[in-house]
């Protein structure tokens, strides 16, 4: 018998997110994107919760944490703040990768690094500055050199850049895909200053140069066998679908008071048909989206059609959440486009969450 409720421990992950969001992350959400910057005690407040810790305790034991709480936790925090839920989602990313496919000696060399009380930045970075981007066809090249790799090429739109120690780098090689951990300070990495963005400001989103860049064959992550590339692709999908979640959960738990409150031509506007029709619509593709979210997260930890579910759980969410986003935008008129509201900035993430990978369901 299929049970969708949640287990203890889910709903605990759940509750103690969601208390957090709430009372650090969404105060704190217009100040981080007028300043295009997280203030460091915010980010050891994000780093408090623990989560990146618990991931390396419970790596070991015989029962790891699950992807599922994982994706319940990405869309708490994104339900307050797309942006600083992605700012704990970067090194999370980063050590579940190492985790995941990382030989001992990586782990042993770079995870440790990770459990300290302060915010340690790092990042995967896949996307790169070229229209038409295709995480399969990436034109950063990985080129043998005796006992060493060759990197050259530029990635783009990585996560507080400036602050990473390490990246996992995605590069080509011949028609094989390979990532490589890179330190930010081994020659030939360059970090760009900020350009600024549209959305997702306070993440200070970068560009990565990668100019002939020598790593050793260690670097290679999993070591000289390498790892499946696309493993780590279809998590930062299940991720986003996660926050695109709750990024449109949030819309949507603050577009209802409003227009229960808003009286217009004699009843509240929530009353009107055409409106209660959309807010119907969106709570159910924010159902369909976790639902989706949560299967593609199982596929990942259970290695049953990973790609297919990653993949259907991002595009679905991309589409809705700027649908979702819209509609809000509509639905509260001139008072959405007005700095005294979230929506206008939650329209502006909805969007570049979309195109985090590219051109969303291509």
């Amino acid at each position: 018998m299929i049970d969708f409720e949640m287990t203890e421990e889910q709903a605990m992950a759940r509750d103690a997110m969601r208390d957090f969001a709430a009372s650090e992350l969404r105060p704190a959400a217009r100040a981080s994107d007028d300043g295009a910057t997280i203030a460091p005690e915010l980010k050891n407040k994000l780093w408090s919760t623990g989560l990146v810790q618990s991931m390396l305790d419970e790596a070991d034991s015989d029962q790891p944490r699950s992807r599922i709480i994982n994706a319940i936790v990405f869309e708490e925090l994104a339900a307050a703040d797309a942006s600083l839920a992605l700012a704990l989602a970067a090194p999370m990313s980063f050590v579940q990768a190492v985790l995941d496919h990382g030989n001992a000696s990586q782990r042993a060399t770079l995870l440790p690094a990770f459990q300290g009380l302060d915010f340690k930045a790092a990042a995967v970075a896949v996307m790169e500055p070229t229209f038409g981007f295709d995480v399969s066809a990436t034109s950063t090249l990985a080129t043998r050199v005796g006992d060493t790799w060759k990197l050259d090429g530029r990635k783009c739109m990585v996560p507080l850049a400036g602050s990473c120690s390490h990246f996992i780098v995605t590069a080509r090689d011949g028609e094989r895909l390979r990532a490589f951990v890179v330190a930010a300070d081994q020659p030939g990495v360059k970090v760009l200053p900020p350009k600024g963005t549209l959305a997702l400001r306070a993440l200070e989103m970068s560009e990565v140069v990668l100019d002939a860049v020598t790593l050793s064959a260690d670097q290679q992550l999993g070591g000289e066998d390498g790892c499946d590339v696309q493993c780590l692709v279809d998590s930062g999908r299940a991720a986003l679908a996660s926050v695109m979640t709750g990024m449109s959960r949030g819309v949507l738990e603050y577009a209802i008071p409003y227009l229960k409150d808003r009286v217009a031509h004699g009843s509240p506007l929530a009353r009107k048909q055409v409106i209660a029709f959309r807010l119907v619509d969106a709570h159910m593709a924010i159902q369909a989206m976790r639902w989706m979210a949560w299967r593609a997260a199982w596929a990942i930890e259970s290695n049953e059609e990973p790609t297919r579910h990653a993949q259907l759980a991002f595009t679905y969410a991309s589409e809705q959440t700027m649908t979702i986003a819209d509609e809000a935008l509509q639905a509260f008129g001139g008072h959405g486009f007005v700095r005294a509201h979230p929506i206008e900035m939650w329209y502006r993430n909805a969007r570049a969450l979309g195109v985090l990978e590219g051109v969303a369901g291509v």
